[in-house]
């Protein structure tokens, strides 16, 4: 008989890590073609987004005492993702397809929406118990 504690633990750090893995890709798909393009780390900077991506994507790895902090990630995830949406320049790099910026913008967006699929599931209700019967 396996502990239902430690499988359902394992389970839901399983999620959250694919829900850091995934903060880190929309880090990558929005710096990337800013570093390709200027070929330096510094001068490739174009704002805080990736910054704050990965700042979500460390708390959610560190603070394990709050059963729902994925949920901020979700909900940040969520902001950026129709605010790229909602941007009429970013929208353009989805639908029209230029190399290296269309294929950040696509890994950006398909990041944010895995984050908020896999942050949503990993502070999903615990499964019922068994119950034993005497």
């Amino acid at each position: 008989m396996t502990n239902e504690r430690t499988d359902e633990t394992g389970w839901r750090r399983r999620w959250v890590i694919a829900t850091c893995a995934a903060l880190v890709l929309a880090a990558v798909g929005d710096a990337g073609p800013e570093i390709v393009a200027s070929r330096s780390l510094v001068a490739g900077y174009d704002g805080p987004g990736p910054l704050i991506y990965l700042g979500f994507a460390a708390m959610v790895a560190m603070v394990r005492w709050w059963r729902f902090t994925p949920l901020l990630a979700v909900v940040m995830s969520a902001f950026f993702l129709v605010g790229g949406f909602a941007d009429a320049d970013f929208a353009s790099r989805l639908t029209t397809p230029t190399g290296v910026a269309s294929a950040g913008a696509w890994l950006q967006m398909l990041s944010f929406a895995a984050a908020i699929v896999c942050g949503t599931a990993s502070v999903r209700w615990r499964r019922a118990r068994p119950t034993v019967n005497s």
